[in-house]
């Protein structure tokens, strides 16, 4: 998936690869060349530790953290293969879009 990621990105696109990759997955043959190319941007980050779960989910329970804030698009499922390929050539706004059962 972190290839298929990486390719299913726009110009200037970033991938940010959350956890770890394991086994026959450890070491994924990113297309470089790609991402030298198009200028993509890749980041990685090891995760959160379990035991920090329970504090940061209170702060969501209490309205400190807005995760639903990111979210910037709902796309219902009927119209996600347009959606998915209006990615790759269109300028969209920053944010997590959300694909919804119909």
């Amino acid at each position: 998936t972190a290839v298929a990621s990486v390719l299913s990105l726009r110009r200037r696109g970033r991938h940010v690869q959350a956890g770890l990759l394991l086994g026959t997955h450890a070491h994924a043959p990113l297309p470089m060349g790609r991402v030298i190319a198009w200028e993509l941007q890749l980041f990685g980050s090891h995760g959160m530790a379990a035991h920090d779960y329970p504090p940061m989910l209170g702060q969501v329970t209490a309205g400190v953290l807005r995760p639903e804030k990111l979210v910037t698009r709902t796309v219902p499922l009927e119209l996600a293969p347009a959606a998915l390929e209006a990615f790759g050539r269109a300028v969209g706004t920053p944010g997590i879009t959300v694909i919804t059962p119909t």
